[in-house]
């Protein structure tokens, strides 16, 4: 009873937080719905707002197939945005259930504690944010809990059927993040270590030829490609490695770099509102309990244990920001937490003995400050404000672009997702991304070369730029060069933003 409770608190809260602002404020979200409307449109997987529709290799289809379905039975959009924003919160809160279930099954934790832990963990502000749009991370959320259930089922009866069945989940989650690829090589070695070992081949068998299809097209897609949109739009995997292969060092700065991130966000949720050195100490408190429940965790959910073992890796050498991905996975923290707990004795007998007494004191103090931050959050509305920020500084972009921009005018802009989706418009990026940006600002000089190969090759016929962006210092240099078209000024967009007519040289 208890996680079906919990469930629904998760489910009511995040469906309240639910703000009216526009899809495509965080870019990611945008794109999973424009491949979604080009799946339903029986377009295929394709960007079919850029220049030349190339293929949408970038994401793997699982999520924008799931919008697609959604878009036949709802609608027209922008009418449905309230509906398709639904999908999230069922998805988190069916996430929460089937991790409380987990605890139970695998854990022991059958009373009330593991639904607490789990739904204070995906209440906090930034799992919300998360879920308030359509990003993918909370579909990625539920379909790992299931996966896990069924890894972990392998690992206990065994048996072909439940190799297969795990092999074919940890497919389908791969399908929803990348990412989720990492439960592959967790369960073969939790069962090879288990003597496991016919279960093993198979689950990897079955996972391999599950993905097959998807790999094998974007490996022939992403021949012709184009160069321009590699960063933005290209294979994961090639941006990464591409990134370290030319910055061999940049690999160092990237795992500086997130783990300082990590720190300073463990120490906000941890001890919110508090000094400096309390956040500090709230962080180091908080990856020493992660550490503690992560061991306790081994010996009776060894497959989870080894996912957010693994995961915390490819989250650390990542060169993109390391908070998307934790909070991604985030509930499954407050069983880690629990877990500690349990070992430091708060709740029930010490699991270790001779566990110290500070060691309780300091987990119950980081259980009640991430809960206290999770209220203040919820009360405050703290879910609501990324979007609101990105949709003040983005929608007058789409304003003016419904107003000044033709038909058949290709728009290159900042905003051009979420000017595609509401205005139908062709529309460009105005950067490239790289790995090095992560770490470093990316500087004046560089933007401008990006722009002008971006230019160069789809040749648009404006450029809108919201106030404040970087790529704005980058026109004056851009336009001064030879290879570029005539860049002429407009007046500045309405609500903030900057526009100029591009035209060829005479």
């Amino acid at each position: 009873m208890a996680p079906a409770i919990a469930a629904l608190v998760v489910l009511a809260c995040a469906i309240a937080s639910i703000t009216p602002d526009p899809i495509g404020v965080f870019w990611d979200d945008g794109v999973y719905l424009l491949t979604a409307k080009a799946l339903a449109a029986g377009d295929g997987y394709r960007y079919a707002y850029l220049p030349g529709m190339p293929p949408a290799i970038h994401y793997p289809p699982a999520f924008p197939l799931l919008l697609a379905a959604l878009l036949k039975v709802t609608p027209a959009f922008p009418a449905n945005v309230a509906i398709l924003k639904l999908l999230n919160p069922l998805c988190l809160a069916l996430g929460v259930y089937g991790a409380a279930r987990l605890a139970a099954r695998q854990l022991g934790m059958n009373g009330p504690s593991a639904p607490i832990a789990v739904a204070v963990c995906a209440l906090t502000a930034p799992v919300l944010v998360l879920t308030n749009v359509l990003l993918s991370e909370s579909l990625f959320f539920a379909v790992l809990v299931g996966a896990l259930w069924l890894v972990e089922d392998a690992i206990e009866r065994g048996g072909t059927r439940a190799a297969v069945v795990a092999g074919a989940a940890i497919a389908v989650l791969a399908l929803v993040r990348t990412v989720g690829g990492v439960l592959l090589p967790a369960a073969v070695v939790v069962l090879w270590w288990r003597h496991r070992r016919r279960e093993a081949v198979l689950l990897v068998t079955t996972a391999i030829v599950a993905l097959a299809p998807w790999q094998l097209w974007v490996w022939q897609a992403a021949r012709g490609f184009p160069d321009e949109l590699r960063g933005s739009y290209g294979p994961y995997l090639e941006w990464v490695i591409g990134g370290y292969r030319r910055e061999p060092s940049l690999a160092a700065h990237v795992l500086a770099r997130n783990a300082s991130d990590l720190w300073r966000a463990f120490g906000i949720i941890f001890a919110p509102r508090l000094p400096r050195a309390v956040q500090w100490l709230a962080a180091l408190g908080a990856l020493s309990a992660l550490g503690v429940g992560l061991v306790a965790l081994m010996r009776r959910a060894s497959a989870l244990a080894a996912f957010l073992l693994l995961y915390g890796v490819v989250v650390l050498l990542w060169p993109y920001n390391p908070e998307r991905f934790v909070w991604a996975v985030w509930p499954l923290g407050g069983l880690l937490l629990l877990a500690a707990a349990r070992a430091a004795g708060v709740w029930g007998a010490p699991r270790w003995r001779h566990s110290p007494r500070a060691a309780g004191l300091v987990v119950t103090a980081l259980l009640v400050g991430h809960a206290a931050y999770a209220v203040r959050g919820l009360v405050g509305g703290y879910a609501g404000a990324p979007q609101r920020a990105m949709t003040d500084r983005l929608w007058p972009l789409v304003q003016w672009t419904v107003t000044h921009a033709g038909p058949v005018d290709i728009v290159a802009s900042d905003a051009h997702v979420m000017i595609a989706l509401y205005t139908g418009r062709t529309t460009m990026p105005v950067s490239i991304l790289t790995p090095a940006e992560h770490v470093r600002d990316k500087p004046a000089p560089e933007f401008a070369r990006e722009l002008d190969a971006l230019a160069a090759r789809y040749r648009p016929q404006l450029l809108v730029l919201s106030r404040g962006t970087p790529e704005l210092d980058a026109v004056p240099l851009w336009a001064a060069t030879p290879t570029a078209p005539m860049v002429t000024p407009l007046p500045p967009v309405p609500g903030g933003g900057s526009a100029f007519a591009l035209r060829a040289r005479p």
